[in-house]
């Protein structure tokens, strides 16, 4: 999924994935000046709009889906940014691919696990975006986490944490709690999720075998994603994890390892510092890689993938 990187940073992920095909959708009213040139590269017809968060990212991947099953006869989708890079070598995940037993590998989980989970996420998931119910839920949500919270890591996410518990117990925050509860239930006004439903949350970023391509894309193409997804605030990060969460499919952990969040819930540019780290989750691919492909950070992974880019 590419938007507005140039595409020779294109060109160095496709290098380190051959010799599969790396099928891309880019958004050329982002970026016009984008000429990849790698081997192995096809670049989608027809792209669409897409934008940060929004429904027309979650439609382009869904006509991604949709061209590469049309086009050919896979095995595995794994859903990439060009800011992403392996972490090792193509032929581990390929042994991988082939041993393990997951339809599909994503991170997900319940909006309603718990307090925190509930009133980081709930405000997004309870309402669509920008009513008067958003903007509500989203104030009860500061009233909860006034103050004393850490940004944590979870499920490809950041979320907020009360760094005291006791903290819930004031007035503010117990009422915050309560309207917020009334909100899943569907007391504050209508949504789609119950028994039936479970509202699932987590990043985007999954890889998936055929079958699992083959359901997201018939649910798209038969209009049975309720029109109410469509409409809330970084709906990517709550279709793809409801969607899958709440099928048949086995599900994995994500192939991914996200680097660390900073205060505001964005992944920080992977440094060298965070290279080992990363690593060490034995996951296949990290984000987010700087967009410089001739970075230090880069040539430190290629000399560790020992699979030199060839550049001119």
């Amino acid at each position: 999924m590419s938007a507005a990187q140039r595409g020779e940073l294109v060109d160095q992920l496709a290098w380190h994935l051959r010799p599969h095909k790396v099928v891309v959708h880019h958004d050329y009213r982002k970026l016009a000046d984008f000429r990849p040139t790698g081997a192995n590269i096809e670049l989608i017809p027809n792209p669409l709009d897409t934008g940060w968060g929004t429904w027309g990212f979650c439609d382009a991947i869904f006509h991604t889906l949709r061209y590469a099953l049309e086009q050919y006869d896979f095995d595995y989708f794994q859903l990439l940014s060009p800011t992403c890079m392996p972490l090792r070598p193509i032929q581990e995940f390929e042994a991988f691919v082939a041993t393990d037993q997951a339809d599909v590998h994503a991170d997900q989980m319940l909006v309603t696990r718990d307090d925190d989970t509930l009133m980081s996420f709930g405000y997004r998931t309870f309402a669509r975006f920008p009513s008067l119910r958003f903007k509500i839920l989203r104030r009860l949500r500061s009233w909860y986490f006034s103050q004393g919270t850490d940004v944590i890591q979870t499920h490809s996410l950041a979320m907020l944490r009360l760094r005291d518990p006791d903290r819930s117990r004031t007035l503010p925050a117990r009422s915050a709690l309560w309207l917020t509860r009334q909100a899943a239930l569907g007391r504050l006004g209508g949504h789609p999720f119950g028994a039936g439903l479970q509202p699932m949350i987590g990043g985007t970023f999954f890889g998936a075998r055929r079958a699992v391509c083959e359901y997201l894309v018939e649910l798209h193409a038969r209009n049975a994603i309720p029109q109410y997804l469509k409409h809330l605030s970084l709906v990517d990060e709550t279709l793809f994890a409801t969607l899958i969460g709440n099928s048949n499919f086995l599900i994995g952990p994500s192939n991914h390892a996200i680097n660390d969040f900073n205060k505001v819930g964005h992944p920080k540019w992977i440094e060298l510092v965070d290279l080992e780290r990363l690593a060490a989750t034995g996951r296949f691919f990290g984000r987010k890689f700087s967009e410089d492909p001739y970075s230090p950070i880069r040539q430190v992974l290629l000399d560790r993938l020992g699979d030199r880019w060839p550049t001119v």
